[in-house]
């Protein structure tokens, strides 16, 4: 085998890095979502819940799309473990493990900037 199938590259990480914190994004907004429901009665609530669900769909297709890209590259994740001071995920790049933690201060800088690299593509 290869040297540098061991390897794993850095469009590798990314990938894992958005498979794990797509998820946390769905359960951000659907936890937020909910939230609002006390202020139904506002007139800004079906504005920004709308928002908030344009926002949900559009996680959908680029979950997929890095699932895909998982498959195609040979990347399973083995084990994602959250705890207080953030996330550990093991993960396995052509037959050979790996793994990475994020401290709970990246988690929230990360998915920040994924949802406003969403709201730029949304318009």
């Amino acid at each position: 085998m290869d040297m540098n199938s061991r390897i794993e590259t850095e469009e590798d990480f990314q990938v894992i890095k958005e498979y794990t914190l797509l998820p946390i994004l769905l359960d951000m907004l659907a936890r937020d979502m909910n939230e609002l429901k006390k202020y139904k009665d506002k007139i800004i609530y079906n504005h920004i819940l709308m928002y908030l669900k344009e926002i949900e769909h559009a996680v959908y297709p680029e979950l997929q799309n890095a699932k895909r890209k998982m498959r195609t590259q040979d990347i399973r994740i083995l084990s994602t473990e959250m705890n207080a001071q953030g996330i550990h995920v093991e993960y396995k790049v052509r037959g050979y493990i790996h793994h990475f933690t994020m401290l709970r201060s990246l988690v929230k800088a990360e998915l920040m900037t994924m949802l406003m690299n969403m709201r730029r593509r949304l318009g």
